[in-house]
């Protein structure tokens, strides 16, 4: 998520007899994905949360998609049928998807000890539900910080019991992103236990946990033990503040892991674009190098 702003059940147990997403595989009945990768953008790295006016920009920049800001208030919050009708409608139009929704607020106002965030969280599985809309991102930073939080995270797992049989009854997935490493997400999943919880994996989140340097973190070492238990929902694709290929990720040491585990879900590129291209106006060409660099990487051979 913006940086502002089992063992679990194995994977033969989790997708019995029951047609869900496991690692991206197979969405509620889909067929599997065939190649290339879906490539999306964060609405906030358009300068345009929560608004309808972020699927035309990502067309625009050539991204298949965007993930959506769902807000519980505000002039376009998804909440509000109206709104629903409105993005689908606008997707339509420009020909893009919306490929997630995410709850940044939940950085500010905590799932673990503010009452009303479960209701905003039930209402936006109405919305998924009926806007076809599989995933949604839920972040756990800032104040919602759950890492070195016992307490919270508890908190946080008991609510989940509560809400993800309300998204498994609804074939949607809550995506879970913070900094927690692979043998914690995993710990956190079979205490749930519900396949409607799932793991949003963003590639920079434990480098930046760690005293905001690229530390030795095993990235890729919790990517493939998420991704070989079919746990991860979606994938961020960041560079914390640089351009993507241009950073410490080895973008296609993800991609083998991808291919490896035969994840089947979008890319969606969380880029920081407010650096000096911003300040001079050029944030667009920053993005537009973005989505060239993954589908190059993700999408055309070596």
């Amino acid at each position: 998520m913006k940086i502002q702003r089992r063992r679990f059940l194995q994977a033969t147990a989790a997708c019995s007899g029951v047609p869900f997403l496991c690692g991206g595989i197979n969405v509620f009945g889909q067929e599997p994905r065939k190649k290339p990768f879906k490539i999306g953008i964060c609405d906030w790295d358009v300068y345009a949360t929560g608004d309808p006016k972020s699927l035309a920009i990502a067309r625009e920049l050539g991204f298949d998609g965007v993930e959506v800001t769902f807000a519980p208030e505000g002039e376009f919050s998804l909440s509000k049928p109206e709104n629903r009708k409105l993005f689908l409608e606008t997707a339509q139009k420009e020909s893009v998807e919306i490929s997630s929704f995410a709850m940044g607020i939940l950085n500010e106002v905590p799932l673990a000890t503010v009452e009303s965030v479960e209701g905003w969280i039930a209402d936006c599985i109405e919305a998924m539900a009926e806007m076809k809309v599989k995933t949604v991102l839920l972040p756990f930073f800032f104040n919602g910080d759950i890492k070195d939080n016992v307490e919270g995270r508890n908190k946080v797992i008991e609510k989940f019991k509560r809400l993800a049989p309300l998204a498994e009854k609804k074939n949607v997935v809550l995506g879970i992103e913070s900094f927690l490493g692979a043998r914690e997400y995993l710990a956190m999943l079979e205490k749930i236990g519900n396949k409607a919880a799932m793991i949003y994996y963003d590639v920079t989140n434990m480098f930046f946990r760690e005293n905001m340097t690229f530390a030795e973190y095993p990235i890729y070492d919790d990517l493939e033990m998420l991704l070989k238990e079919k746990v991860v929902c979606q994938i961020h694709c960041k560079e914390n503040y640089a351009q993507l290929g241009q950073g410490k990720i080895d973008f296609r040491r993800v991609r083998d892991l991808l291919e490896k585990y035969d994840y089947q879900g979008w890319l969606v590129a969380e880029t920081f674009p407010w650096t000096e291209l911003t300040e001079a106006g050029h944030w667009k060409e920053f993005l537009k190098k973005d989505v060239a660099f993954l589908r190059k990487t993700f999408n055309e051979s070596s």
